[in-house]
């Protein structure tokens, strides 16, 4: 072909006819034109076609990890339930005998208010997303706001659970609670030939219960009792809140997803 329009440009030059030469001309760099462009269009296509299948990756996957967050947090409202309702079993008793040593299964309510959960922060696609610098790949600007926003607030939950652990729970709860119980071993966590690892000393309950019969030992395990179903009411609000955002934002991407 560039042959072709070579031979035909010396047969014009030849021959003297200037003019249609330069019709000639134009009309091969129009052509040339036109390709340049039909090959940066197709490549745009191309372009357009791989950040869309990128997209949808991204979108499927950011579900994936609300889903498997969700799960995470639904246990962890089930826990917070029960021990909230645990705490204030051991109260209630307490007002009604006016002494820990006669509330019945104490030693298992207190081994169940030491057990915690962090709060779940399943962030490993939108971080890739951002770490990466494709968070534009997301062509709805509303859905990415609202990506943006979540992950934020989840990890402003994160922190704050983190917090309450670290400096509320740990230096004032678990001292307090350890300190007048026997730690239970769960069943999966004992070897074949380890039952002894299950067992509670009754010489070790008669010294818990003469510690429970003072009146500082009553007033500190209240005051750890009370300041654990507080925490906990706390977690409760955010793991509530970041369910239903959770919820919002699968349906929203499922939408744009089609």
């Amino acid at each position: 072909m560039i042959h072709l329009f070579r031979k035909t440009r010396q047969l014009l030059i030849t021959d003297k006819r200037f003019k249609k030469y330069l019709l000639y001309a134009a009309g091969e760099v129009f052509l040339v034109v036109v390709g340049i462009l039909l090959a940066l269009q197709f490549n745009n296509w191309n372009i357009e076609k791989e950040n869309a299948k990128k997209e949808e990756w991204y979108l499927t996957n950011i579900i994936e990890d609300i889903e498997y967050q969700k799960v995470i947090l639904k246990d962890m409202q089930r826990h917070s339930l029960e021990s909230i309702e645990v705490g204030k079993s051991i109260i209630k008793d307490f007002n009604e005998y006016k002494s820990f040593s006669k509330i019945d299964s104490l030693n298992e309510k207190l081994n169940f208010l030491i057990e915690i959960y962090n709060f779940p922060n399943t962030n490993n696609t939108y971080s890739e997303l951002v770490s990466s610098g494709q968070l534009n790949l997301i062509t709805n600007k509303a859905l990415s706001i609202d990506i943006i926003n979540y992950y934020l607030a989840s990890q402003g939950s994160y922190d704050d659970v983190r917090n309450n652990i670290d400096n509320i729970f740990y230096p004032e709860v678990y001292p307090t609670i350890k300190n007048l119980c026997q730690i239970t071993m769960y069943d999966e966590d004992v070897g074949e030939g380890e039952k002894y690892l299950l067992e509670n000393y009754e010489g070790l309950n008669s010294f818990i219960n003469n510690k429970l019969k003072s009146f500082e030992t009553k007033l500190n395990l209240l005051n750890a009792i009370k300041i654990r179903i507080q925490i906990l009411s706390v977690h409760l609000y955010m793991i509530k809140d970041t369910l239903e955002i959770g919820e919002e934002l699968i349906k929203s991407i499922d939408e744009d997803l089609g």
